[in-house]
């Protein structure tokens, strides 16, 4: 399961990250509001950790944005221990509060619940264009038809990333935050897997069914969902 921990405090953000990752999870890590929503922005995730007294924006005001663009779960961990506030932060939109000190335990138990809880509904099959293409994600496997296509890990990932987020349109600076963090290659790389998945899906750049072209910005997932 991926999430990310929006906290301030570097303690606190990299003890709940350290617990997290030993428990299996991917863990994205912001340091502010304005960094958490930018990390959303570009990477699909199950789950938020996030404080409510952030240097940058209020958490009451950032789990509205949140809500604007996702209905990820969010779980709140903060000093305020006000009834009050806690029913406003439920209201407007957070599933779970926890008030510091908190139990790390705790956490994990609830992230471990909602793990198994996706892991339930989470459809098998991401289904597109009247079945023509199928990603099944727990194989990392891609059909066309009834085909299985050979797609490498890195094609994969950037395949998946535009699917999850259709009809947006990704430059190829966020393309490679999402799929390969903080690696050294160079933007242009992204034509190349977008080249190869295209070859590979019989995708025509002219006439595109799958990924279209956007000059001088990027990449568009144009596939229709059957979901």
């Amino acid at each position: 399961m991926r999430l990310i921990i929006i906290e301030d405090h570097r303690k606190i953000n990299d003890l709940l990250a350290r617990f997290a990752r030993l428990d299996g999870h991917d863990v994205l890590q912001a340091y502010s509001a304005e960094e958490g929503l930018a990390l959303l922005a570009v990477r699909t995730v199950d789950a938020i950790i996030t404080d409510l007294m952030l240097p940058d924006l209020q958490g009451e005001d950032l789990i509205a944005k949140i809500r604007t663009q996702s209905d990820v779960y969010i779980m709140v961990v903060s000093a305020k221990i006000d009834i009050k506030e806690r029913i406003d932060v439920l209201s407007l939109g957070a599933d779970d509060y926890l008030t510091k000190p908190f139990s790390i335990e705790e956490v994990m138990v609830k992230l471990k619940n909602l793990e198994k809880r996706i892991a339930t509904h989470e459809p098998i099959i991401r289904s597109f264009d009247g079945g023509a293409l199928k990603i099944i994600p727990f194989r990392r496997e891609v059909r066309l038809g009834d085909e299985v296509i050979a797609l490498t890990a890195h094609e994969y990932d950037v395949l998946w990333q535009l699917a999850s987020h259709p009809k947006r349109i990704f430059t190829r600076e966020e393309i490679l935050a999402a799929c390969f963090g903080e690696s050294e290659a160079f933007d242009r790389v992204i034509d190349v897997y977008v080249k190869n998945i295209r070859k590979k899906l019989r995708d025509a750049a002219g006439e595109p069914r799958f990924i279209r072209t956007h000059y001088g910005v990027g990449y568009q997932f144009a596939g229709d969902g059957d979901d």
